[in-house]
């Protein structure tokens, strides 16, 4: 990849941008209005996601106007399997461009449009990951090169989006759980997302210092959270995993990697990219995945290699 950017033409690499970014907001819009079709035709019914069914069946405890479970993350990608941080990341990654780039010259009303479906998409899919790197995002722009009056209306925009995510039924029952992770109301034997992050990560204060130097392996390394754990999974944070299997110089070379794009240019789109990046690597195992390496390394290579002026917020504002 980094040796196609290289030969390619500033031209090449804006329509690259430009097709990411209709091609995500064309399958975002096909799938909320698939959902929500399918939550009016499916009222009152239990339909299983493709993941755990508990969740699932909390969508139906109380009566609903539509049937919600259909526009939960279990049942957004009907029809692929795809785990909603990495969807999440990709939406993410859209706002940037439309919000931090002169790469898709858009109407105002036609560009916030874009925007606000990649939003609706992240409260969806309820990714804790994805809600997060959504309000830096925004707060971002917001407090970038905008007037005082701007600011505030933004702040309550982002105060507004804030209620409504709370509210959303999938999202709220994801934040509860993470709340009970927190503090003492975590029943032991019900096993959450976040629980499960946090036993996964206290694991590497069990590693031997030989272990930590040079590491366990992939195998091992699996093996050894095992052990420590009961939990057959990976660390779910990108930075433990590369110590766990490969040690202080797996760690060191994931870091660097990460932080890359800022050797080469500084600017709010790199800026917020690396950011965003980092984050959902706290959270996820994206490089060991090929949906992650592809996305992350396609904009890492479009950062060292692309034109400073594509990447010029100024010449963005509206």
């Amino acid at each position: 990849m980094p040796i196609i950017f290289s030969v390619s033409s500033e031209q090449i690499k804006n329509l690259a941008l430009k097709t990411y970014v209709l091609f995500l907001t064309l399958l975002s819009s096909i799938l909320l209005i698939a959902g929500l079709a399918r939550s009016v035709i499916n009222k009152n019914q239990i339909i299983y996601g493709n993941w755990d069914s508990e969740t699932t069946e909390r969508f139906y405890q109380n009566e609903m106007i539509i049937n919600w479970g259909e526009l939960s993350y279990k049942r957004l990608f009907f029809f692929f399997d795809m785990h909603p941080s990495y969807y999440a990341l990709f939406s993410i990654i859209a706002i940037i461009i439309l919000l931090f780039t002169q790469t898709i010259k858009l109407k105002k009303l036609l560009k916030w449009s874009f925007i606000l479906i990649h939003v609706i998409m992240i409260i969806f899919l309820s990714s804790k990951t994805g809600i997060i790197s959504l309000f830096i995002v925004l707060l971002a722009y917001l407090f970038i090169g905008q007037s005082n009056k701007n600011r505030l209306i933004g702040v309550s925009a982002i105060l507004l989006l804030a209620l409504i995510i709370a509210k959303t039924p999938s999202t709220e029952i994801r934040l509860k759980n993470a709340y009970r992770s927190f503090s003492s109301e975590q029943n032991p034997l019900k096993i959450n997302s976040t629980s499960e992050r946090l036993l996964l990560w206290n694991s590497i204060a069990d590693l031997n210092l030989k272990e930590l130097f040079i590491g366990a392996g992939n195998s091992g390394g699996r093996d050894r959270i095992m052990k420590s754990t009961g939990i057959d999974k990976n660390m779910h944070n990108q930075f433990l995993q590369s110590l766990l299997n490969a040690g202080f110089i797996g760690f060191s070379l994931t870091t660097v990697f990460v932080l890359l794009p800022l050797f080469f240019k500084r600017n709010i789109f790199t800026v917020s990219l690396v950011l965003i990046v980092f984050l959902n690597l706290l959270f996820e195992n994206m490089l060991d995945r090929i949906w992650g390496i592809t996305a992350i390394s396609f904009f890492y290579a479009f950062i060292i290699f692309g034109s400073t002026e594509m990447l010029n917020f100024n010449s963005a504002k509206d």
